[in-house]
């Protein structure tokens, strides 16, 4: 039996959380045991977007759920989920929860159901191509062990070079100064010409209150935001790197990574990436890992990740279901 909960109902926290946590055992069994500040923030009410739970049940017992997302300005010919089954549910539960994801995406006028699984989750593969899903993209997520990095060389990386001594590093925990809010935006379009294999999905065109109102959510989820951007001498940002952390979980996740068109080739991406990393050392000690997602296709990126010290730990396939 499919059930549909709400992220504000008061035991939504209480019966996502265990099934995350089997779930991530599971499926990304690097990834450390999700807290219950982390699971708080992923269901948060968002303003930018519809949220609701789809929570599989035998008989009264939770099985599986999945977080089905539509969004308000973008996107919206489509419903964004996932999908987190004990492992020894799956069989009877994927195709309920599966039907429940498409029976919504019609009830909002979308065309389509998109949903990441991990490599390691082959159970569902067959599934999903049996119900008619493709794969139309992957993600490869990484992640950095802080307490194996070379500090002196993460500080070679974040001082000046040649290349970009003339920018000015600028580091700030949301929400972002009112002055610099609207620079930042604009360097965060360049986040609409990164690769996203064949899913068709298109990152939010720019816009200052959709940034804020993101900002204040992730406030209210718990979530604490660092942003390190590079700034030309008449206040432009021309590239930008932001790190969530999640109340008391170890890891930390890789927000946007932006350098538009004209600023590239000055090596900000990995001077930026390697100040914030040795920022969170400082004002976040209980933190000791990173991750972060990428594109398979995002060859730049992966490329400075890999330079950083990031690991491969999986690969995830978007996969659609066409309504």
């Amino acid at each position: 039996m499919i059930r549909e909960l709400s992220i504000e109902h008061p035991d939504a926290l209480s019966v996502v959380l265990p099934l995350f946590q089997a779930g991530m055992t599971a499926d990304a069994p690097l990834y450390p045991t999700p807290t219950e500040d982390f699971a708080r923030w992923f269901i948060v009410p968002r303003s930018v977007r519809h949220r609701v739970l789809a929570v599989a049940h035998d008989g009264e017992r939770p099985v599986g759920y999945g977080l089905m997302q539509h969004d308000n300005d973008s996107n919206r010919d489509m419903i964004h989920t996932d999908i987190w089954i004990r492992p020894e549910d799956r069989a009877e539960a994927t195709v309920p929860l599966l039907d429940a994801y498409r029976a919504h995406g019609r009830q909002r006028g979308c065309s389509r159901v998109l949903l990441a699984i991990s490599e390691h989750a082959d159970d569902y593969a067959a599934i999903f191509t049996a119900e008619g899903g493709r794969p139309v993209s992957t993600e490869f997520r990484s992640q950095l062990d802080l307490r194996a990095i070379d500090r002196e060389q993460y500080a070679a990386w974040a001082a000046p070079s040649e290349k970009n001594a003339h920018y000015r590093i600028e580091l700030w925990q949301a929400p972002t100064p009112e002055e610099l809010l609207a620079p930042l935006v604009t360097a965060l379009d360049a986040m609409r010409d990164a690769p996203t294999g064949d899913s068709g999905f298109q990152p939010p065109p720019p816009s200052t209150k959709r940034r804020r109102a993101s900002e204040v959510d992730n406030l209210r989820g718990g979530a604490r935001t660092y942003v390190a951007a590079a700034l030309t001498e008449d206040g432009e940002i021309a590239g930008m790197h932001e790190t969530l952390v999640f109340g008391d979980f170890r890891m930390a996740d890789v927000g946007h990574t932006a350098v538009p068109a004209r600023f590239r080739g000055h090596g900000l991406g990995l001077r930026l990436k390697a100040f914030l990393t040795l920022a969170l050392l400082e004002r976040e000690p209980k933190v000791d890992a990173v991750s972060t997602w990428n594109d398979s296709d995002n060859v730049p990126m992966l490329r400075v990740n890999g330079a950083l010290g990031y690991a491969r730990t999986e690969a995830w396939s978007n996969w659609q279901f066409d309504l």
